[in-house]
């Protein structure tokens, strides 16, 4: 494998690893509703990256950019 084909930090320079897909959404809890209203929030799907050296996080959107990322 070359330079290229991993991610660094921007703080440390360490090699990232990969933490897999992380679902985020907007909105309230809807409590009583429970799953039926995660129906009716916002939901955004992330790819998420992470220093094993520093702890910092990289989030990247998994729709966009796939082909310029490692596998």
């Amino acid at each position: 494998m070359t330079e290229k084909d991993f991610l660094f930090c921007l703080r440390c320079e360490e090699k990232l690893e990969y933490a897999g897909k992380k679902r985020l959404h907007e909105g309230d809890n809807w409590g009583v509703i429970g799953n039926i209203g995660e129906f009716l929030v916002e939901e955004l799907s992330l790819d998420m990256y992470v220093c094993p050296q520093c702890g910092h996080v990289e989030l990247f959107s998994d729709r966009i950019g796939q082909k310029s990322r490692p596998r």
